[in-house]
């Protein structure tokens, strides 16, 4: 059955097969895939995905805590020993999380760009995705990925390579975010995984080509580190320009995001925007500013 968002034109539909085993109903924007990869045939069950993560989500909290506890772990045990040569079982996992972001963004980009250009931004943040489709498949893919991606952690740890506290604490949060939001699908979420998906597949491509001693130009490195600072004011802005529609908007309206969820975003997205935009002003900025200075003063006991 269709239904309307205020008016006739902006058209969607109602999957409640989540209220079988507690969860909420999903209101999204149809749009079905003209070809299905055997991988999104064989190995998606929306009714199962979707229930493990309504049922299950707070596991995810869980599996942070183990995580923050290994990573102090791994780093007592490697205090007194050398940093392990992982050069080459680095390049292919950077390749492979890079190949797997590619597919990712190819694929949840069918739905993603059709919404943006058919319905507009308004819609592809209030209306969700199909459940039953290969963009939830990719969704899912996702959200499991971010327990895949502490890899990184490991790697860093046996390399004895410094470990910033953004590093882990974007790696915890965002597994409990993502598993939160499958919960209810939250419509925002589209742009969070599309854009997550793009700026990775970039990012881990750049990744494999140091472990194996490509020296790219600084502004690569630099437009990586933008991208991400990118999408974390944007993370910013829907999250705001969420709240702003339904304080606006009459009782009838659509959005599919929880107020709970809406808030849990607004909070990490701003703690990631800052401390992105930090680590770019120190990084690059300031960095760069300083050789500049130091390059000066050589210059004048030359002289």
């Amino acid at each position: 059955m269709t239904f309307y968002n205020n008016n006739n034109t902006n058209n969607f539909e109602i999957w409640k097969n989540s209220e079988k085993y507690g969860g909420s109903k999903i209101y999204f924007i149809p749009y079905k895939y003209e070809e299905l990869w055997s991988i999104e045939e064989k190995l998606w069950n929306a009714e199962f995905t979707h229930g493990m993560f309504t049922k299950h989500w707070h596991v995810s909290i869980y599996i942070v805590m183990a995580y923050i506890a290994g990573v102090y772990s791994l780093k007592k045990w490697m205090e007194d020993r050398k940093p392990f040569d992982l050069r080459l079982p680095l390049f292919f996992w950077n390749v492979g999380l890079s190949i797997f972001s590619t597919c990712g963004a190819w694929r949840f980009g069918h739905e993603f760009f059709y919404v943006l250009l058919n319905r507009g931004f308004q819609d592809s943040i209030c209306l969700s995705f199909s459940p039953a489709e290969p963009v939830a498949f990719w969704a899912m893919c996702f959200a499991l990925s971010k327990i895949a991606e502490f890899g990184d952690t490991v790697f860093l740890l046996l390399r004895k390579r410094p470990l910033i506290f953004l590093h882990w604490f974007h790696h915890a949060v965002v597994l409990i975010y993502s598993w939160h939001s499958a919960t209810e699908l939250t419509a925002a979420g589209r742009w969070f995984i599309q854009l997550n998906y793009m700026v990775h597949s970039v990012m881990y491509a750049y990744y494999a080509a140091a472990c194996i001693g490509i020296r790219a130009p600084k502004w690569i490195s630099m437009s990586v580190t933008a991208m991400q600072t990118t999408q974390m004011l944007i993370g910013v802005f829907i999250s705001l320009y969420v709240a702003y529609l339904k304080g606006t908007q009459d009782i009838n309206f659509v959005c599919q995001q929880s107020v709970q969820n809406m808030c849990i975003c607004f909070t990490i997205y701003s703690a990631f925007a800052v401390l992105f935009t930090r680590f770019f002003v120190k990084a690059y900025i300031q960095k760069g500013e300083r050789r500049k200075i130091t390059h000066s003063n050589n210059s004048v006991k030359q002289e």
